[in-house]
């Protein structure tokens, strides 16, 4: 079974521009494979069947990041192609995708991307720009549960046990566990989990489910 996906904001331009927005609230060390996967989607979308390839769409890939991918303190991260043995020559197949670095350095950016930097970390909304933000973030919300296109609980589990067992920290777990009972998993409900999808024993589960919600509280 292929890895499916699920677009966290998805939107169209009048130019026909096609734009993804994602949020990555962990640093799993995967970014460079995530946006490859979420662009190659985007691209089944960017050509009708028959036409020919000049007319494929531009599809812009936005990871908002609430960490410091690559360590330089930029506000953000643009990834191009590049022709091997020519660095300054860049390949244009109609792919963008950039990266936005939420801890950094605000002093040099400007009104409109100092609000938007707040936001996306706090919930600050402090002028005009975050107030649009905020008022467009809320209506997709809406959107998303009318349509019914919100992570399952089964979704959200795999993906994090994936992640979990990848790392195999009791720091990891903990972050699933609490993640699970946010979405109204019972105490029953997520030692089942613990115990089919990370090969925990019944005490070990029950121990890692007091713990976490212990230290959370």
């Amino acid at each position: 079974m292929f890895h499916g996906h699920r677009f966290d904001v998805y939107a169209e331009d009048d130019q026909g521009i096609i734009y993804d927005f994602e949020m990555q609230n962990e640093d799993q060390h995967d970014l460079a494979e995530r946006i490859s996967i979420y662009q190659g989607n985007l691209s089944r979308q960017a050509l009708y069947a028959g036409q020919p390839f000049k007319k494929r769409k531009r599809t812009v890939v936005f990871f908002i990041c609430d960490h410091d991918p690559y360590g330089l303190g930029w506000p953000s991260y643009a990834l191009k192609v590049k022709l091997v043995g020519c660095p300054n020559f860049s390949v244009d197949n109609k792919e963008t995708n950039v990266i936005v670095n939420l801890k950094t350095d605000v002093s040099q950016l400007t009104q409109a991307q100092r609000e938007m930097v707040a936001y996306f970390n706090d919930g600050t909304v402090s002028g005009a720009f975050s107030q649009k933000l905020a008022a467009a973030v809320a209506e997709v919300k809406a959107d998303a549960i009318r349509g019914g296109i919100y992570m399952t609980i089964e979704e959200y589990a795999a993906l994090k046990s994936a992640y979990a067992r990848e790392q195999g920290e009791e720091a990891e777990r903990a972050k699933t566990i609490v993640g699970l009972a946010a979405l109204n998993m019972s105490r029953a409900q997520i030692i089942e989990f613990l115990k089919t999808n990370m090969e925990l024993s019944e005490e070990e589960a029950q121990a890692a489910y007091d713990n976490a919600m212990a230290a959370h509280a």
